[in-house]
């Protein structure tokens, strides 16, 4: 991880690539870390967290795409239920 903060790899990586880059290592260090100890749970938790980095890349590259997509499930949401609880009083 100290050779990601070096200033020669700095002018190469922008700040969300170096993230992901250390995110990367420390999942692989859990997962190696489980393995070595034999404890399943911690290798999980490895498996996890290098699971989740293709997750945040994707969210980090489309936030301007689920943003309005997730306002618009919400606000259809919010009107469906006030719709279905004004039925309902009515009734």
């Amino acid at each position: 991880m100290n050779l990601m903060l070096l200033s020669s790899v700095q002018r190469i990586f922008t700040a969300q690539t170096t993230g992901l880059a250390v995110f990367t290592l420390l999942a692989l260090g859990t997962f190696t870390a489980g393995v070595h100890v034999f404890s399943w749970q911690v290798c999980l938790l490895g498996l996890i967290m290098a699971l989740g980095i293709p997750a945040i890349a994707w969210i980090e590259n489309s936030a301007l795409l689920v943003v309005p997509i997730a306002v618009a499930i919400v606000g259809v949401g919010a009107v469906l239920w006030w719709h279905w609880h004004q039925g309902r009083s009515k009734g």
